[in-house]
């Protein structure tokens, strides 16, 4: 056994020419040696390979390519499957790795042994590395309460100790595109409590081409539909989030009239809004209703607005 912490970066990519050298050289820059790069490409049609040559020559990554399009969620179990270090993180290829992010992860899990799961703090940063949102993360008090209210976790910054990525997957079905990591951050923090680590040590790019961006009001309210489901149908979930139900769907309702309003359908929006109320009159008093009420009213211009919210 090596007397330090090896880390597996898994990164999915899809079409990301344009955008994964600058995540990777993220990646490459970091103050901590013991990690791999496992680069998993979703079958590309753009240049990706080609221009990943040099690193995949040089051994600094290690680099798996799909012979179909099967959506991120498999990407990233590809990567975990195929993964070998001590812990586990995960980095979309348009976003970045600070460069202390994994020796502030070494240091915690050394000095917290017993932990197999922990996060560090991210933001939300232009193509330039200008911060545009500072997220908000909820208090270490009541983390089941914080992720059965809206995904704080996001997929960037979070660290799994093999124990916990050999045991959980993502969903793979499409229709789940955008929210799966919210279904697999319930499942994992129903079991294993999350250490934070209270640093902003990650980058999460915003850009018009981003998933979050271009979501399907339907097919996301599907895709929500189904995790609330899946969490009232399974006997251990429920024991866990059983308190927060109607939260739950509320903040589901409520999403969804923020990303109505970044498409400008306020009508819909404010359905969704009357709905949420109807489920959790509480939900009224909370930042994200009355912000979403006040652009749903006013007609203002809630573009962008989802991602905003979407790393919250």
């Amino acid at each position: 056994m090596s007397d330090y912490l090896t880390f597996s970066v898994v990164v999915p990519t899809y079409n990301r020419a344009a955008f994964i050298e600058r995540t990777l050289q993220s990646v490459l820059a970091q103050t901590y040696p013991h990690y791999e790069i496992i680069v998993v490409d979703d079958c590309s049609t753009d240049n990706t390979e080609e221009l990943l040559l040099p690193l995949i020559n040089s051994g600094k990554i290690r680099f798996i390519r799909h012979d179909q399009n099967r959506e991120r969620g498999y990407s990233r179990n590809t990567g975990m499957e195929a993964a070998t270090g001590d812990f586990l993180t995960l980095l979309d290829s348009d976003d970045l790795m600070y460069p202390n992010n994994l020796e502030d992860a070494a240091k915690y899990a050394q000095a917290n042994p017993k932990s197999k799961f922990f996060y560090n703090l991210h933001e939300l940063i232009d193509l330039a590395g200008n911060v545009v949102y500072r997220t908000k993360h909820p208090t270490q008090k009541d983390q089941i309460k914080a992720i059965a209210c809206g995904n704080f976790m996001s997929c960037i910054g979070e660290f799994m100790h093999r124990e916990v990525y050999g045991q959980y997957r993502f969903d793979t079905d499409r229709v789940m595109s955008g929210t799966e990591d919210w279904d697999f951050w319930l499942r994992v923090l129903a079991k294993y409590r999350a250490g934070k680590i209270e640093k902003v040590n990650s980058g999460l790019t915003h850009h018009h081409g981003r998933s979050v961006n271009n979501l399907d009001i339907a097919s996301l309210q599907t895709s929500l539909e189904r995790i609330v489901r899946r969490v009232y149908d399974d006997p251990q979930l429920a024991a866990v989030y059983r308190p927060y139900f109607k939260q739950m769907e509320a903040n589901c309702l409520i999403y969804l009239a923020i990303q109505a309003n970044s498409g400008m359908i306020y009508e819909t929006a404010l359905n969704y809004l009357r709905q949420a109320a109807a489920k959790d009159l509480s939900v009224v008093a909370t930042r994200r209703f009355l912000r979403a009420l006040q652009i749903a009213l006013f007609k203002m211009n809630g573009v962008g607005a989802g991602q905003a919210e979407k790393a919250n």
